[in-house]
């Protein structure tokens, strides 16, 4: 059983960490248009991680997307134009002409 990596146990937070909602505008206007026509969200805590700027990954689904597609984004588009000219130089070298030539 020896070998493996010792983690510590998952503990999870207090709820009361996230009473804190009025501390943030949206969540406090969001609060008081509810009040207004008589209702009252009791999940909205659950909402402070989208503002908490101690959580900046999940900002929302914008900077979510940013995230996942921007970083290879100059590569993909390198490698597409790369494999492009390959595929049009193989088409010339075999055919004396391009696949563009060969539509029109």
């Amino acid at each position: 059983m020896g070998g493996g990596h010792h983690h510590e146990p998952f503990k999870i937070p207090n709820y009361a960490i996230y009473n804190n909602y009025r501390d943030f505008p949206q969540l406090a206007q969001h609060e008081k248009r509810l009040a207004q026509i008589g209702l009252k969200d009791p999940w909205i805590r659950n909402y402070v991680y989208l503002y908490d700027r101690k959580y900046p990954h999940v900002v929302g689904q914008w900077a979510h997307f940013k995230k996942l597609i921007l970083p290879g984004w100059k590569a993909g588009v390198a490698f597409a134009a790369a494999l492009i000219l390959i595929e049009e130089g193989y088409q010339y070298k075999k055919h004396g002409t391009t696949s563009w030539d060969a539509h029109h």
